[in-house]
């Protein structure tokens, strides 16, 4: 955790977009997200998708660790926010978007209950040992029947440290082999992150939902 409040702190905050994904633009629709449901985005940071998500008629929880995140996401978009404070977490409020802060391991069990889903830069910002916990959280915050959206980005191990950590598309099988299904949606080179002499990083999207 004080990794990523360092990076913050220090405004290298590279994984941040100023547009929306377009992995998630050309996939969310299709993957049957109840209509005008609660979206849970875990590790959401300021990220701009949150508004796209709100843009659909979607309610939106964001999961964060970062203060600093939390606050510079309703700044961003010129929001004020009400805060309250959970037991562990922050709770900072400005309809429709819930952005509880602290850390999300923390976070007791059906805390949410959203109907759907959103990952793309949490599970690869975790190391693997901390995968298992992670998709146990998510069980625990959605409904049964909840759909995902997860991107994800893996590279040989040899060729870069993380984070972001490699996410091999084997290891999300196994991952949500209990209690999902899992359909893998579209996987693509990303050849402006390719290592100079090196491989492309892999992209992969999957549709994952409780059974």
């Amino acid at each position: 955790m004080e990794f990523w409040h360092n990076r913050w702190k220090s405004e290298q905050t590279g994984w941040h977009r100023a547009e929306y994904n377009d992995l998630l633009v050309k996939h969310w629709p299709s993957i049957g997200a109840e209509a005008h449901g609660e979206v849970l985005v875990p590790l959401c940071g300021k990220s701009l998708d949150m508004v796209w998500l709100a843009e659909q008629g979607h309610t939106i929880v964001g999961l964060e660790m970062v203060e600093q995140a939390v606050e510079t996401f309703f700044q961003d978009q010129g929001m004020e926010a009400k805060r309250a404070v959970l037991e562990q977490h922050t709770k900072h409020v400005h309809p429709p978007f819930t952005l509880l802060q602290g850390d999300v391991f923390d976070l007791k069990p059906n805390t949410v209950q959203a109907d759907a889903w959103y990952d793309r830069a949490a599970m690869v910002a975790l190391p693997h040992e901390s995968r298992e916990a992670y998709v146990r959280q998510l069980q625990q915050q959605t409904k049964p029947g909840a759909v995902g959206l997860l991107i994800t980005f893996s590279y040989p191990h040899e060729e870069r440290q993380g984070p972001p950590f490699s996410l091999q598309d084997e290891h999300v099988l196994d991952l949500f082999s209990e209690g999902f299904t899992v359909e893998c949606l579209e996987t693509r080179e990303l050849d402006d992150e390719k290592e100079p002499g090196g491989l492309s990083p892999l992209t992969s999207v999957f549709k994952i939902q409780r059974t």
